[in-house]
């Protein structure tokens, strides 16, 4: 049995974007993770709660350096909105300020680029036994 999500990227650059969603599927079926995924896209963090819920959105890749809002006040709307989605931050500058912030603020989990398959892995892995859980 496969798992159907629908999965939202937010990233200002759209191969960034496509990196990490050819490093999502590449993972799924490297590690024989039982998920099947829908991909939507954003370059902005302009409407993404409004996105979440049209889209049916399940879990969120979350860039924290987007054009003219920061990925972590996105995060803050997301937790208003939908406190209960899974979101993981991604980011190129993994000080361990950001990391904190990011936890703090309502991340499940911290991806730094370029993307680690095990990292991704580790998401995917976390996003199964919260949905597992309910």
């Amino acid at each position: 049995m496969s798992l159907m999500i629908n999965i939202l990227l937010v990233d200002d650059l759209e191969y960034s974007r496509e990196l990490l969603r050819a490093a999502l599927l590449a993972c799924m079926r490297e590690h024989q993770v039982e998920i099947e995924a829908n991909f939507f896209h954003s370059a902005t963090g302009k409407l993404i709660p409004e996105q979440i819920v049209k889209n049916s959105i399940d879990l969120v890749y979350l860039d924290i350096e987007l054009p003219n809002i920061s990925g972590l006040k996105v995060l803050k709307e997301i937790r208003k909105a939908e406190p209960g989605i899974m979101v993981v931050m991604v980011s190129g500058e993994s000080s361990a300020e950001n990391v904190t912030t990011a936890i703090k603020t309502g991340a499940n989990g911290f991806i730094v680029k370029p993307f680690n398959s095990g990292r991704i892995l580790d998401s995917l892995q976390n996003y199964l036994k919260k949905v597992e859980q309910l």
